[in-house]
């Protein structure tokens, strides 16, 4: 018998980071264009359901000693999430060119307030 898949969970966070990402690509390129990009990010969350110990460590979190988080690409995005329990949780959907130890700072600071 095959193991059971995890839940897939995409936090409220990368929820916001995801419209963002959409209403960046519609402004900045097409429908067409934000069509493909969502269609690769599903792939690539069934991908991670499915393989979630595929992804690798990003290298700005590792620095810190954070070893439980994994990172998938999707096209030129990135989906950062971490496995708890019978869970996979998605933290961050971010452009690749953007700069994640900025985007954790400002995350950080957000949500301490």
């Amino acid at each position: 018998m095959g193991q059971a898949k995890l839940k897939l969970l995409i936090l409220e966070e990368a929820q916001e980071d995801t419209k963002d990402l959409c209403r960046y690509i519609l402004r900045s390129f097409s429908a067409e264009t934000w069509k493909q990009t969502s269609a690769e990010l599903a792939v690539t969350f069934g991908n991670i359901r499915q393989f979630p110990q595929s992804g690798y460590v990003p290298a700005e979190l590792s620095d810190f000693g954070c070893l439980n988080f994994r990172e998938a690409l999707s096209g030129r995005n990135r989906a950062i999430y971490g496995v708890c329990d019978d869970a996979i949780y998605i933290h961050f959907v971010t452009d690749t060119r953007r700069d994640l130890r900025t985007l954790l700072q400002k995350r950080l600071l957000r949500s301490r307030w």
